[in-house]
This record gives C-alpha cells, sequence and structure tokens, in this order.
C-alpha cells in the first residue's frame, strides 16, 4: 500500500501586543496577530542635532531558508547537507522519508542560502540522483520547490514522482525539469501531460529558486521569488510513485530535454500537502539572498 502525505501541522500562535515608550509618554501600537513568520522587515528614519544630521533608510532580510520551510511544513524535505554517505535526511516534521543518494554526487559544495548553515550537492548529469524509494500517493494540492544552478545545455529533471524508485520510470508526474535552453517546466500527468513553461531560461550559473503548486486555483509556476506561468487546470487524480530528484523519464513531455539526468547543483528540495502562496515564493526565495 502506497504511503499518504501526512496532513501538514497546524499550529496557534497567541496576538502580541507591542508598545513603544518613548520619554514619559507610551503609544500602544496594538495588538498584531501573526499567522506566519515575517521573512523581511524595513525601518527608515533620520535624527537631528545641533551638530549634524544622521539618516539611515534600510530594508533587510533576517530569515533563513531553513526557517521559512520549516514554517511552511514541507511533507518531505531533503536539505542535501550530508558529507558522506547514501542516506539523504528527511527534515521535515515527520522526518521518516529518508532518501537514497543514487551515484555518487559531490556533497559538502557551498549552499544556496548564505544566512543558512549547510551544503548543497552537485549531480554530474549521468549517473547521480536522489530517490525515495517507497511509493507514495501525491495529494490534489501539491507544491514543490528547491534552489538549483547550472549551465548545462541538455536539461534534465529537478524533482517529480515516478512510477519506479531508480532507473527509468514508465510515468511521471508532478514533474519540475529544465529544458535544453534552461527554462523551466512544470508538468502535471492528467489524461494528457500538461505543462506551464518560464519564458526565461536560467542556465546561467547562478543559483535559482523554483516553486510549482497545483490546487483549487490552478497551477502556478515562480522563479526567484516571482509567477512566471500559469495555468487553470486542476488535478483531478492522484499519482502513486516515488520521489525522484535530478532523474527520470521525461520523454513525450512538452520541450522533453535530451538528457532525463540534470547536471546541476541542487539545495533544499521539498515537496508539500498543499498549495504554498505567492507571498511564501517571494519569501522562500528572499531568506536565500546575501
Amino acid at each position: 500500500m502506497a504511503e499518504r502525505f501526512a496532513p501538514a501541522p497546524r499550529t496557534r500562535r497567541r496576538p502580541r501586543a507591542i508598545v513603544v515608550a518613548c520619554a514619559s509618554a507610551a503609544v500602544a501600537l496594538g495588538a498584531l496577530t501573526q499567522s506566519t513568520p515575517l521573512s523581511t522587515a524595513a525601518f527608515s528614519a533620520s535624527v537631528r542635532n545641533s551638530t549634524n544630521t544622521i539618516g539611515t533608510a534600510a530594508s533587510f532580510t533576517t530569515a533563513t531558508c531553513a526557517g521559512v520551510y520549516r514554517a511552511s511544513a514541507p511533507a518531505i524535505w531533503y536539505r542535501l547537507d550530508e558529507l558522506t554517505g547514501t542516506a539523504a535526511t528527511d527534515s521535515s516534521t515527520a522526518g521518516t522519508r529518508t532518501g537514497t543518494y543514487q551515484g555518487s554526487p559531490t556533497k559538502g559544495v557551498p549552499t544556496a542560502c548564505p544566512r543558512d548553515t549547510g551544503y548543497a550537492v552537485t549531480f554530474n548529469g549521468s549517473t547521480d540522483y536522489v530517490s525515495y524509494t517507497t511509493a507514495l500517493s501525491t495529494p490534489l494540492t501539491y507544491s514543490a520547490e528547491l534552489w538549483f544552478r547550472t549551465t548545462t545545455n541538455r536539461g534534465g529533471l529537478l524533482v517529480g514522482f515516478g512510477a519506479s524508485p531508480t532507473g527509468l520510470s514508465t510515468d511521471v508526474d508532478r514533474i519540475l525539469y529544465l529544458t535544453n535552453s534552461g527554462q523551466v517546466v512544470f508538468g502535471v500527468n492528467t489524461a494528457l501531460k500538461n505543462a506551464i513553461t518560464s519564458p526565461g531560461t536560467y542556465r546561467d550559473g547562478a543559483w535559482h529558486h523554483v516553486m510549482a503548486t497545483a490546487g483549487l486555483n490552478g497551477l502556478r509556476l515562480y522563479v526567484d521569488g516571482t509567477q512566471v506561468a500559469s495555468s487553470a487546470l486542476t488535478l483531478s487524480v492522484t499519482f502513486t510513485g516515488a520521489m525522484r530528484v535530478g532523474f527520470d523519464n521525461l520523454a513525450g513531455w512538452p520541450s522533453a530535454p535530451t538528457s532525463n539526468f540534470l547536471a546541476a547543483t541542487l539545495d533544499e528540495v521539498a515537496v508539500y500537502n498543499k498549495t504554498l502562496t505567492a507571498a511564501d515564493a517571494a519569501a522562500h526565495y528572499s531568506a536565500g539572498q546575501p
């Protein structure tokens, strides 16, 4: 029997009051109810005295990739921080879906998220990938995200689900992949192989964050915190398969790449049993900035 994604945990937060005191006067700003952790903050002020004027206008991000991922409660989360071994640790709350490194990927590569501790992993484009070999029944509301960096002109799978735990699957679904030109594609397998594609290309050797979502409002694709493609198509069937990172069968999909294996460095790979939002995409991208 296939596993099912566990329901995302829900937490309740008490409203918090913030009070600012200045000299003998106190000004109450009121109760702020925070449903998700703040990812950015901005401050602007000026102070004048008899000799000079000091002015500041700064915008800064205090969140980390680990923090915003954890707050969004992924069903499976591979941080790819390992330095040795074949186990890819599941950092989700459940933590029970350990992946397996196939091939000999290069571990200990600098992370995509400079304010986080940890590492990334480079896949060679010919033998390397990660799989969770137990079959999962994927939900109708779904999201996936990761960071990638590549210069390949042969494309390949970023993350998705395949009918087989290893090797080439006969069928795949809920897949994110790169075309030969470096466009990002989010594909879902209904009666047809449906996909939405980024107009831009991203094989420039820089880190990029990608998030794909499926839900009642259709399909959405975000790159670097901005929506780049969408469709009104909604998922109507579940898919039972193994989670795959870096390799699987892409034959027959729109703009299918030359390679099923991806030559790239990947970091912070996660899938969810819910539809993340545009605000989530922006916050998760922002958390990876210096």
